[in-house]
């Protein structure tokens, strides 16, 4: 068929021309371009009649044919000679294909021209992602290394250290409780009682950083305050300061370093000294056995100053204890501690 329509088109071509040169011209345009159009409309035919006909006809050999378009398609190959190849195929089986398969191979057939052959290199193959995580995982790598192998601080110039261990905290010191001037109010009493004397209180005052202590140890016999007298009986006297029993002849320690301010005796007192700590802080000690110190004298905090007695109006020993700041009589059981009441 095809070579009866090649003859048939060089007859056409040989009578419409007005001479041999003219007919040979127009004859190898005419040829190529009705060629490439029937190329063109075969490929198309054989494609239609292999879909066609092989859906139902020939459904495996569609697959495989499927397949090796497929692998054209997707590969850099040269489309003339992969339709010569398919034409081969096709050629090969004794079916309708057969016909369709020789004009492929004839339209687009290998032709002669030599070329060069272009090699191809594969890519080296990537290694495994999975593979080298897994393998840098199973070093059980420390934080550091961690750190390094996922941010690639190498690349980049960076190199990681350790940080430091932490430091354990220094031991804080004891918060000092805040002091306050000798002579602010530390506490109000809540004292309702009769009126209080002249330059008597019931309230605590602070005696600023004084240092002090108990002068003796003992129990309390007698607190600040108004008190029936012990010795006369008569209620409504106010009692200056605090009694502190004692056993006679028992010592008396200061209660804060300080300077004697003066010495004495009388029959109410019987025999007793002051000291003066400064910052208008005084202690008066009574109804001493001895005095051990002079006027002027510098003493320490707990150094010896006198002797536990019973001189003057008492009932038996003890130390009469006053504290004063300024002209102002304080409660010394704001300031020293007692052996509890039998």
């Amino acid at each position: 068929m095809y070579e009866q329509r090649a003859r048939a088109a060089g007859r056409t071509g040989g009578t419409a021309g007005g001479g041999p040169g003219a007919r040979r011209g127009r004859g190898t345009r005419g040829g190529g371009r009705d060629r490439m159009l029937l190329a063109q409309l075969c490929v198309c035919l054989a494609l239609f009649l292999t879909v066609f006909l092989g859906r139902g006809l020939f459904p495996g050999r569609m697959a495989q044919l499927g397949e090796e378009l497929r692998g054209m398609i997707a590969a850099d190959f040269d489309f003339r000679g992969a339709l010569a190849s398919l034409g081969g195929s096709l050629a090969e089986g004794d079916t309708v294909l057969s016909d369709l398969g020789e004009f492929c191979v004839q339209v687009f057939g290998p032709q002669e021209t030599e070329a060069e052959p272009t090699a191809l290199l594969a890519p080296p193959a990537a290694p495994s992602v999975l593979a080298s995580e897994l393998s840098f995982l199973s070093g059980r790598p420390d934080a550091l290394e961690r750190t390094e192998h996922y941010t690639r601080g190498e690349t980049l110039g960076v190199t990681l250290t350790a940080a430091p261990a932490p430091e354990e905290p220094a031991e804080q010191e004891a918060v000092q409780p805040q002091v306050l001037p000798a002579g602010a109010v530390v506490q109000v009493s809540d004292y309702d009682g009769p009126a209080l004397p002249d330059n008597y209180t019931m309230d605590q005052l602070s005696l600023g950083e004084l240092e002090t202590m108990a002068p003796i140890s003992g129990r309390l016999t007698s607190g600040y305050g108004y008190r029936v007298d012990p010795v006369k009986g008569t209620e409504g006297d106010f009692h200056g300061g605090v009694d502190i029993a004692g056993s006679e002849g028992s010592p008396i320690a200061a209660f804060a370093d300080g300077v004697v301010e003066y010495t004495g005796e009388d029959d109410s007192y019987g025999r007793y000294f002051q000291i003066d700590h400064g910052n208008g802080v005084k202690s008066f000690y009574a109804h001493c056995s001895q005095v051990l110190v002079q006027k002027g004298q510098t003493v320490a905090l707990g150094e010896t100053v006198g002797l536990v007695g019973s001189t003057g109006n008492v009932t038996g020993p003890h130390l009469h204890l006053e504290l004063k700041y300024g002209k102002l009589h304080l409660n010394p059981a704001y300031y020293v501690e007692f052996l509890p009441a039998e």
